[in-house]
């Protein structure tokens, strides 16, 4: 099974990453946790992404270069599959036309 390298965006405790990380593991999940994006640095579910060595970026807010940086970071790690695992902000439509 050829599985998809996935980019999992959090905001908080991680949760929702943990079981995505947990069922990556199994044969059968279509996924790999490729990368994490944080909305903000303090939050618990980049401990996963450390425990699990899997890279990591903190957005920081009051840069116009997200979504470059987004895309940089994506396609550097060849990602095809992006996962909103309890992310609380929005992602403007421009953004979301730009990554497809």
């Amino acid at each position: 099974m050829v599985k998809k390298k996935a980019c999992v965006f959090i905001s908080g405790a991680g949760t929702n990453l943990k079981a995505l990380i947990k069922n990556s593991r199994e044969y059968n999940f279509p996924i790999n946790i490729g990368y994490v994006i944080s909305s903000t640095k303090k939050a618990k579910g980049l401990n996963f992404a450390k425990k699990y060595k899997i890279p990591y970026y903190i957005l920081n807010f009051n840069s116009q270069l997200n979504i470059e940086i987004i895309l940089k970071k994506l396609k550097e790690n060849d990602i095809s599959l992006i996962c909103l695992a309890g992310y609380m902000k929005i992602l403007k439509k421009t953004t979301l036309n730009c990554i497809h």
